[in-house]
């Protein structure tokens, strides 16, 4: 018994001496130790070359990790961009799940997480899976990364990248091979506003990033329009989306209470309903349509805001039509007033192009299209006494047979044309103007702000020139009808119409000299 305890307490106490240096030096090396694994883990999963400050290993209140300075680096890019940097970064999981060996974690937090997906032709990770030997395979029931940047590389060299700053972020069931469900609130960077979504990522196709899957649905609200020179108004949205990040369908509505033109008139309730497809890797949007509606006026546009050759920016460009549309109400829109001084349904088609630029929206807005305004009313007495007037004389209606009841008592007016504006210029190829007994024909320009006018064309009616008076002027002027004559029309002479929409200026040629009505 004495030699047992002889020889057993020094062995003893050498066990437990070196059992105790082995605790100290697995303590004290599990921080490297573990960091290393990490980093290995990391470069085989993503083939690239990874960098990590620190990294330690706590056990109490509960098993937990933390870190800080992570970059991940692609090894065959020269891009000096990281494809993942995070600043600081904490997991966490119990007892139970650690002694299971599940590779389960509880939670992630991640502060500073700024992910970067290169141009098209990038991957990220190992092109053959079969080559992933990692065995760092964690299932994660949360991963909150509030504060998070996303920048998307340009498909074409020389754009600005796509930037997402994301306030909030919050995921659930992220793991290898699955869609992971997220909760997110990002800031819009034009119109500024707040965006919130929710829906399902992934899973995450390290081959081809841009074509990983995503769907959900997003509310935007209050956002400034008042950012884009020449508009005003304070959108919300709503919808809901479906597909990969390159393709993304979205079907949604948008209101603006209030939309107007800075340099028009009076503001109206814009609201929308749209169908787009939408590259989430560069942001062009392809519209396909937007049905707008506004008073009691409906337009379908149809088309696309997208990069273009030339300056950095996006470029609008719709084919618009006129579902069920009201001058009136377009003029509320760019002229404004409390009484609109023409009425009448209008028909219109027109390519609408915005290019990029700072300028306000009207000075670099072009439009080529047409119009047709059917059955017109204006509002001013004094401007339909004259109309009808006209119209009585063009159709050879005497006063004394308009006074005795034969002729009509009010005149609708047709108005239509062909025009193309550009640099805040309307340019007139075809425009006309009908009343009942009379046509005139114009081509020329009018300058959308100047108000400058610039118009040439022939006035045609109906009835002969004798026609158009009475008793001995009518009998002196027979003789001259046949001079005035012309294509079928019993009167046509040379029209023009210049000055300012303030104060035109009216001249017809009769005569080889000119007439001017002031």
């Amino acid at each position: 018994m004495r030699k047992a305890l002889r020889y057993g307490l020094p062995i003893l106490c050498l066990l437990l001496i070196g059992g105790a240096l082995y605790v100290y030096w697995f303590v004290e090396t599990l921080d490297p130790r573990a960091k290393q694994r990490v980093i290995s883990a990391l470069e085989d999963r993503f083939d690239a070359d990874v960098q990590l400050k620190s990294l330690k290993i706590s056990l109490f209140p509960k098993p937990g990790v933390t870190g800080e300075s992570l970059a991940i680096r692609h090894k065959k890019s020269s891009d000096p961009h990281p494809l993942i940097s995070i600043g600081k970064f904490y997991a966490a999981t119990d007892f139970w799940t650690l002694l299971d060996r599940s590779n389960h974690v509880d939670i992630v937090r991640l502060n500073g997480l700024s992910i970067y997906i290169p141009p098209q032709g990038f991957s990220l990770g190992k092109q053959n899976a079969e080559a992933d030997s990692t065995s760092l395979r964690f299932s994660i029931a949360t991963i909150v990364a509030d504060g998070t940047r996303l920048e998307i590389a340009p498909k074409q060299e020389g754009k600005d990248p796509l930037l997402f700053d994301i306030k909030n972020l919050t995921l659930h069931s992220v793991g290898p091979g699955k869609a992971m469900k997220f909760v997110a609130k990002l800031t819009n960077a034009k119109p500024p506003g707040l965006i919130d979504s929710r829906g399902s990522f992934g899973p995450w196709q390290r081959d081809d990033p841009r074509s990983t899957p995503v769907s959900g649905d997003y509310s935007f609200e209050n956002a400034n329009l008042g950012v884009f020179a020449g508009i005003s108004g304070i959108l919300s949205s709503k919808g809901k989306y479906g597909g990969m990040l390159q393709r993304i369908e979205v079907d949604g509505a948008t209101d603006v209470p209030k939309f107007s033109l800075k340099r028009g008139g009076d503001a109206v309730h814009l609201v929308t309903q749209f169908h787009s497809i939408v590259d989430g890797t560069d942001g062009d949007t392809l519209l396909q349509p937007v049905d707008a509606s506004f008073l009691n006026s409906e337009f379908i546009c149809s088309g696309g805001v997208v990069h273009q050759a030339g300056p950095n920016g996006k470029t609008v460009s719709l084919d618009a039509t006129s579902k069920h549309a009201r001058i009136e109400d377009i003029l509320t829109l760019v002229v404004g007033g409390d009484t609109p001084f023409l009425t009448g349904d209008v028909n219109f088609g027109s390519k609408i192009v915005i290019p990029p630029g700072n300028q306000d929206v009207i000075d670099k807005l072009q439009l080529d299209g047409h119009f047709a305004l059917l059955s017109a009313q204006f509002a001013s007495r004094k401007v339909q006494e004259r109309l009808l007037m006209l119209s009585n004389r063009a159709s050879g209606i005497s006063a004394s047979e308009q006074e005795s009841g034969q002729g009509p008592n009010m005149v609708a007016s047709d108005f239509r044309g062909r025009f193309k504006l550009e640099k805040g210029t309307a340019r007139f190829s075809r425009l006309s103007f009908k009343v009942p007994g009379a046509l005139i024909n114009l081509a020329g320009t009018y300058g959308l702000q100047s108000g400058k006018i610039d118009m040439h064309g022939t006035f045609r009616m109906q009835a002969t020139l004798s026609q158009t008076q009475s008793g001995v002027k009518q009998l002196l002027l027979m003789p001259f009808n046949k001079l005035f004559e012309k294509n079928g029309a019993g009167f046509e002479a040379p029209l023009d119409i210049t000055g300012t929409k303030d104060k035109p200026t009216i001249g017809i040629t009769v005569f080889h000299k000119t007439f001017t009505i002031h």
